[in-house]
This record gives structure tokens, sequence and C-alpha cells, in this order.
């Protein structure tokens, strides 16, 4: 993607929102290669049961907290409300204006829309809470989220914080506007973001700081665009003041956690803009930092929706958009069908740029369609990346490659990279840049040279190759392995059918016996169940409690063989949240008639996976024979600790070519 112009985890979801409505169903599954359009909608029907319970789109009400004042909203019939009222339960604010009038809010205030509710204004807050108490907009009552939908102009905008440290947002739902949640800075130093359970949609207007009003041919920004320094439209926006500097050692926003979040319809869904260097030149990488993303649906972001956007000369890059941070981690998250009109700039569903310590870990990246646009992949790599790690994630039925590696910008470098554990399908059935899973390209003599390992990924590409591109023999390639069909991968194909695309779901009784466990949940929690707090979904794995002994608590997802082969595993196995609290322990079992036959690991008892320790711990194994009938058995147990946290574990299991 050239440059533009100018400058669960909500694992076991809450409310369902039927991907129906986003995607044209398909009866058939086909495994096998066919035409671009056959493979999106294959992958459109594995992709169902996910999207239907695996993000969080309804809460409960929030309560006023005694550090702080509560400011209640609600314009409803039978509200009482009044703008010159005491904003409160009995008789809160009708509209926006008087809280847009205070601004600045203080450690512990809850700004409170009523569910049910819904505003055309803007919400235009700021202040700076504390690490104890934090400053909240959330919701509160019973409903649904409340709404703030605008107008679909240039200028419209739903919530805008600026300076904000120590927030808390929660529970909206936001659209028709250039931006859905604007964060905008004009200072350093900002702490402590925390977003979730956000519907984002129909966000869109600015495209490289152009609009309908100043299209791209006049080569003029839009001033709106540029007085906020918006590059892009954004469902969830973070940005950073134009006139705003930082060296290497600086931030501008450190401690940031976004969940939850569902994004369709927007020009980007989630962005982190801070293209510009640090004024002493080490790349600037560290605008935004600690940041992890996890939970998130994002889908059909195609910002050119209208032929006023492309007479403008508009486009849609993106959906992912992360540039300028340091310390990210992207984990149980699907992307599907990005960035789907054409661009002459290119399209991905995620970009990067000027990153370091970047990790993907279990998600999905599906179906980049084909528009004519150059690069149509899955991740890209745009600029100045560092210690980017992808980890046991899914590139699938992306028209272009599952990620690529551009180092076409003068002092530009690709350094450290590691691709691990990954399962790719069906990509670059397009042929734009080239056809391959993996894709390097440069500019020859004097542009960087891409460092480091793509290693131990599972591959069916029968459009092309899976490694490729001028330079790609600068970066290791190791124990990739080619599969005979498609590979499972237990998150795409997580079913609220017990035995569909050959899974099932066990919980331990007291008596150590597997059992399926009863009762699935799309509405209250996306997943398989046993009891409360025991559950199989899509991403996530969380055992009972126990204390001592924890050989009864157990849950596990199977994997069950159609015929004889031989399979190959890969996967990690990661604390689900990263918060302090209980561990667990995992292991795989091979299950043979009445013979169980431990896999992984083979000897030394089951590891233990640390609350707190987000590296995770790798569940590769190779050179499995199985028997038509057989199960492979993916199990996680509480630890002696008192421990039951959830785990992120989608393991992706191939047949193996020649081995089949």
């Amino acid at each position: 993607m050239r440059s533009l112009p100018s400058g669960f985890v909500c694992l076991r979801g809450c409310s369902a929102i039927s991907a129906e409505q986003h995607l044209n169903t398909s009866a058939n599954i086909r495994l096998a290669a066919g035409s671009a359009n056959g493979i999106k909608k294959s992958w459109r029907s594995r992709l169902f049961a996910i999207l239907g319970g695996v993000v969080c789109l309804s809460g409960f009400a929030a309560a006023a907290r005694a550090g702080g004042t509560a400011y209640y909203i609600n314009n409803q019939a039978g509200s009482n409300c009044s703008d010159g009222g005491p904003h409160s339960l009995a008789q809160p604010w009708c509209s926006f204006a008087p809280a847009n009038k205070i601004r600045t809010f203080l450690p512990g205030d809850q700004i409170l829309l009523a569910r049910g509710g819904a505003w055309n204004q803007e919400l235009s807050l700021g202040g700076r809470g504390t690490a104890t108490e934090p400053i909240r907009l959330s919701a509160y009552g019973a409903g649904a989220n409340p709404k703030i939908l605008r107008n679909q102009q240039i200028s419209d905008i739903c919530v805008l914080l600026t300076d904000a440290s120590y927030w808390k947002v929660s529970d909206l739902e936001v659209g028709r506007a250039s931006v859905g949640i604007l964060l905008h800075f004009t200072q350093l130093f900002n702490n402590g973001i925390s977003i979730s359970n956000i519907d984002a949609h129909d966000n869109k207007g600015i495209w490289a700081g152009y609009s309908t009003e100043y299209p791209v041919r006049r080569h003029v920004l839009d001033p709106f665009a540029s007085s906020l320094n918006i590059n892009l439209s954004s469902g969830i926006l973070f940005n950073v003041a134009s006139y705003l500097t930082y060296t290497n050692a600086q931030y501008v926003l450190r401690d940031v956690t976004v969940s939850d979040v569902r994004g369709t319809n927007n020009l980007d869904s989630v962005a982190f803009d801070a293209e510009t260097n640090s004024i002493d030149n080490q790349d600037g990488h560290n605008a935004f930092q600690n940041v992890t993303l996890k939970g998130l649906i994002l889908s059909s972001d195609n910002g050119n929706a209208s032929r006023a956007y492309e007479a403008a000369g508009l486009g849609c890059s993106d959906s992912l958009r992360l540039l300028g941070m340091t310390d990210v981690t992207v984990m149980n998250s699907v992307l599907f069908e990005e960035a789907g009109c054409r661009t002459g700039s290119g399209t991905a569903a995620v970009i990067l740029g000027r990153v370091s310590h970047v990790t993907f870990v279990n998600n999905i990246i599906f179906g980049v369609p084909a528009t004519g646009s150059p690069d149509e992949t899955g991740i890209d790599f745009e600029w100045s990346e560092d210690h980017v790690t992808l980890q046991a994630n899914l590139f699938a039925a992306n028209a272009g490659p599952g990620v690529e590696i551009l180092n076409i910008h003068p002092g530009d470098h690709s350094s450290e990279l590691d691709f691990a554990s990954n399962t790719f399908a069906q990509n670059a059935n397009a042929y734009r840049p080239g056809a391959a899973s993996v894709w390097e390209n440069n500019k020859g003599r004097g542009f960087g040279t891409p460092v480091g390992k793509i290693r131990d990924n599972l591959y069916f590409e029968p459009h092309g190759r899976f490694f490729g591109g001028k330079s790609i023999g600068s970066i290791a390639n190791v124990g990739n392995l080619q599969t005979a069909f498609v590979a499972n991968y237990a998150a795409e194909q997580f079913s609220a059918t017990q035995g569909k695309n050959q899974w099932r779901y066990l919980y331990q009784t007291p008596d150590s016996n597997w059992e399926e466990m009863p009762h699935y949940s799309a509405t209250d929690n996306g997943a398989w169940e046993s009891k409360p707090g025991q559950y199989v979904s899509a991403f996530g794995m969380a055992p009972g409690s126990c204390t001592a002994v924890c050989d009864a608590s157990g849950v596990a997802r199977v994997w069950v063989a159609v015929h004889a082969g031989t399979v190959s595993i890969r996967g990690l196995v990661v604390a689900a949240g990263g918060e302090s609290g209980t561990s667990v322990t995992a292991a795989i079992n091979l299950v043979s008639g009445r013979n169980v036959i431990p896999i992984w690991p083979r000897q030394g008892g089951r590891p233990l996976v640390e609350a707190a320790e987000q590296l995770g711990t790798a569940t590769d194994v190779d050179n499995i024979h199985v028997a038509a009938g057989d199960s492979i058995r993916f199990e996680v147990y509480g630890s002696s600790n008192g421990g039951g946290d959830a785990v992120s574990w989608t393991p992706s299991i191939g047949y193996v070519v020649n081995k089949f």
C-alpha cells in the first residue's frame, strides 16, 4: 500500500448480532479451490456462529460512585427531564448541552446516558480522572444501549474527548458521523483509557484529509478535518494535534484497552493515528503505548460507499489502523470483508506503520475483497515495523496476500519479524501484487530489507506460493507445512451445534468423566456451558473453580477425525485478559477407542498458564496419526491456587500433504 497523501476479551460475548444482517449466506462449505467469489461464500458460512456470540453489545445499569458526581441524561418520554434540572435519576438532563457546558469533569464523575435513548448531538467532554477514580461515560437503566446518531455531515462527531486521562467509555452506539468517538490529544503524558462494548457504524466522509466538499483533485484539505487532524474517518479514533511534537522518550497516551467493539460500514472502525516521526528521528513509534485490543468484530468497512465519495476521489484504505505505537496486543478479534472499494493507494484489513513490539494472537482476518486496488491484503506492513509477532491467527480468502511486507519508503525497515503457528488458506486469489500467502516487496537498492523468521505455519494455497517476493529470501522460512485441505481452525468453525464442523464441546463431571456441555447460549454469553463460569466459546475456555486437586473441573474442545491420516496442530494458549488472578493448566490428548494418549506435553505434566502472563505457550505438535473417528481433546483445568480463569486457545488442525 502506498502512503496516503499528506498527513473477548469478551470471550463469552453478550447479546448476539445476526451475521446474516451483514453477509450473504452460503449453504455449503467448500474446502477445495474455486472461484474467488465461491471461496468468499464458503468462508462467510463458516463464520456465522462466531459472529452470533462473540461481542458484548448490551450491559447493566451503571451505579454512581461515591467519589464523584453522577450526571444522568435521558430524553425519552416520561423521563421528567430538564436541562435546568439537577441531573438526577428523578430529573435527568434532556440534552448534551449542560454536559458540554461543564466540559471538564473531575475524578469519579459519571456521565450516564439512558438506555433506550437516542440523540443527534455532539457530546464534547474533557477532564482527567485518576487510576482509582476514573471518569466514566456509560449507560444506565434497561434496554438497548443509548444511541448517538448524527446527520452524516463532515463536521459531525458523536463523542469528542479532548486530553482525556483515566476515562472509561462503554455501552454506546455511535454512527452516521465523520468520527464516532474521537480521543484528541493536544498535550503529552495522558494515561488510562478503557473503551468497551461499543457499536460503531457508518462513520465516514474524510479520507486522507479530503472530503466530498474538498475532493482530492483540488489538493486542498478539508478545513474541519485539518482542525482536528483527522486523516481518515473512524468509528473510534485516537489522534494527535498536528502541532504536538515529542521525543522518543516521551509519549502521548499510555495504558489503553479497547474491547468488545462491533464496527461496520465505517471508513476505519478503530484507528490509532500518529503518522509523524519523533523530533529526534527515532521512528515515532512511541506516541501510543501499552495498548490492548480484544474482542473486535469489524466488517464491511468501505467508506467509499456512494457515488459522491467516488467522485471526490475518496477511498477506503483499511479498517484497523495502527500508527505510532509500541507494546500492542491484538487478540480474539475478527476482521472480515474490509476495505471493499477501489483505492489507488491500496487496501488492507490492517495497516501497520511506525510500530514496535506488536503482537497479533488468535485472530481471524478474512475476505479482503478484489476491487482492482493494489495490495488487497490482510495485514499491510507499510513502514517502519520492529519486533512484530503474528501467532496462531487465521488468514483466509483475502484477494491479495494474507500478509504483505513492504519496504518502499526511504528510511524504512522491517526487523525482528516473527510469524509462527498461523493458518493460511486460499489467499492471493486476485494476484495483486503477487500470488503468495506472505508477500514481500521493496524498491531495491537503498531500501530496507526485512529481517525475521516465518516458521511452523500451516498453509493451503491452491492459487500460488506460500512465500514470495523480491527480498523474501532475507526472512528465514522454517518448518512451514502444506496441508491437503483447509486446516480446521477452532474459532472459525465454532458452532452452536455439537459435532458440527467436526468439533464438540465437553466438560468434566465430578467423577472426572467427560460429557458434552448441555447448554449453548447465544444471547447470554455466546458459549457452551455446563454451569456459570465453566464454558467454551469461539476463542475462550474457562474451567470450573477448584481447590487442591483440579482433575474434575476441566473443559475441552474436541476435534473428531473424519478419515485416517497424519495431522499437525498449531496454536497458542494464552491468558484471556492479562489481569492478575488465578491460573490454569492445559493439555492435548488423542482419544482412540478406549485409549487416551498424551500428545502435548509429551512429559512433565500439564503446563501452567499464568493469568498475568501474555506471551502464552505454543501448542504445536506434528506427526499425529489418526484413524477415522479418533478425536483430539484440547483440555483446560483450573489450578490448585483456586483458579478457573479463562484462556484464549483456538487450535488449528490440518492433514499434512503426502501423509494423508
